[in-house]
């Protein structure tokens, strides 16, 4: 899963490796993304697409946060080229949890008292407002990209996780407005049928989509809109000039006047600005077998979304249908041992749901997200002059599009709609070590330790 050194891969192939594998139970597990069943294969993206001599914008990575822009700047009248290393969208905006919110890494409270109150009231108006976008566009395109409004639920593990979970998001709906209902131990086990919570708090405003969907549904209305999206094209090193830039593909060089790098989790060592401010992170998913109605009751009786609320949290939802449910979590483990990190994530259902014990698991894989040093998400300029929408920290679903619109204004010279607090003129380098394959690792294995449950030996 490393990306070669000589290239930038926003979305090679990602599965853990072809074909299929065991989880513990034994069973068959295909090992690639249950969402990507629902995406066609399009051969406008092979590698013998054309690709022209010169454009108006190059944008690098055709994930969410690329093809955005594209219809952006299509719509506007650019001439504009997205490249993908892979598959358009084959990364991380198809192997998540599909899951739609109003948060990120840095919790309100903290905001509020680092920054101050109106600042983190900005922050998180900027994280509504992305939401608000994304659930406009799931009031129109329906199940055209598979938006369920389903409201979350963040489960507790300990009185000191419930204690802090209740303060924030009492916190939030006073000075947000944020819809919330606390839940106490009785009332969690309605939502979560294991005995391992004891407590929450349900956010009412809260939503789904089907990934896979939502990237296709993305990617055809930048076509639509005009912008070219080309695939499996590694661009393997950047040239600025008088007038623009020269990027060098595997297959040509395409002169243009602007860049956009779009590349998150995947970017590699043709762009070593941005690689050295970015952690990638892997994130491992699995889906169980359909469920009947007897099991749903016993385990999620109103199939919402869920997670909790340790640094290195488990997290869940189901599949459209209603048939399947989504497990996430382990990240952070190395790649190297994906197929033992999905068995062991198959364990943690189990775990944690005992009346699992005897489910199937069909599908499992892995995504790479990207963290950044201040756990921001960032858009902006180089030093280069290269234009950049990057850093999300496991916001993406959301925050990758709004970004992308922010950044496409600032290509147009537009600074009313560029205006965001995420545009900050600081993007700082991670050190070297949070950069190194094992660190990541190491720190949330420590985490997983460290914030298991009172009297549990058992790290989840």
């Amino acid at each position: 899963m490393t990306p070669p050194s000589d290239s930038i891969r926003e979305a090679a192939s990602y599965d853990v490796s072809p074909g299929v594998s065991s989880d513990t139970s034994g069973d068959a597990m295909a090992l690639h993304p249950y969402w990507a069943d629902a995406r066609p294969h399009d051969a406008t993206f092979d590698a013998h697409a054309s690709l022209p001599q010169k454009c108006d914008v190059v944008i690098v990575g055709a994930g969410l946060t690329g093809v955005e822009a594209a219809r952006v700047l299509a719509d506007a009248g650019r001439d504009v080229l997205a490249l993908d290393a892979g598959r358009p969208g084959g990364g991380a905006s198809t192997r998540n949890g599909g899951q739609i919110g109003r948060n990120f890494k840095h919790a309100f409270g903290e905001l509020c008292d680092t920054l101050g109150e109106a600042t983190a009231i900005g922050y998180f108006g900027e994280l509504r407002a992305a939401y608000d976008a994304l659930a406009g566009l799931g009031a129109q395109a329906g199940d055209a990209i598979g938006w369920r409004k389903c409201s979350r639920v963040i489960g507790a593990m300990s009185d000191a996780h419930l204690v802090r979970l209740t303060r924030e998001y009492v916190r939030r709906a006073r000075l947000l407005g944020e819809e919330i209902d606390v839940l106490d131990r009785t009332r969690i086990a309605d939502e979560l049928g294991s005995p391992l919570y004891l407590g929450g708090v349900r956010v009412i405003e809260n939503g789904a989509i089907h990934p896979g969907l939502y990237m296709e549904f993305m990617l055809q209305r930048a076509i639509s809109a005009g912008a070219r999206i080309v695939g499996h094209t590694p661009v393997t090193r950047m040239e600025r000039t008088r007038d623009g830039f020269v990027v060098h593909t595997a297959r040509s060089v395409i002169a243009c006047r602007d860049v956009l790098i779009a590349t998150n989790g995947y970017t590699g060592d043709a762009l070593p600005w941005f690689k050295q401010r970015l952690a990638p992170i892997n994130s491992y998913m699995i889906a169980t077998e359909p469920l009947d109605d007897a099991t749903w009751r016993d385990v999620l009786p109103q199939r919402r979304t869920y997670h909790d609320n340790r640094r290195r949290s488990h997290f869940m939802t189901f599949s459209p249908d209603g048939a399947r449910l989504l497990f996430g979590g382990r990240t952070g483990s190395d790649p190297s041992m994906s197929r033992r990190t999905l068995a062991a994530l198959a364990d943690d259902l189990r775990f944690i749901f005992p009346k699992l014990a005897d489910v199937r698991i069909t599908h499992g894989w892995a995504g790479r997200c990207a963290g950044t040093r201040d756990l921001f998400p960032h858009v902006g300029v180089s030093p280069q002059g290269m234009h950049y929408a990057l850093g999300y920290c496991f916001s993406g679903n959301a925050m990758g599009p709004y970004l992308a619109r922010k950044a496409a204004a600032r290509i147009l010279d537009r600074p009313d709609e560029a205006q965001t607090l995420f545009d900050n003129a600081s993007f700082p380098a991670l050190p070297l070590l949070a950069r190194n394959r094992w660190t990541m690792p190491a720190l949330l294995n420590y985490y997983a330790w460290a914030d298991r449950p009172k009297g549990l030996a058992r790290a989840i």
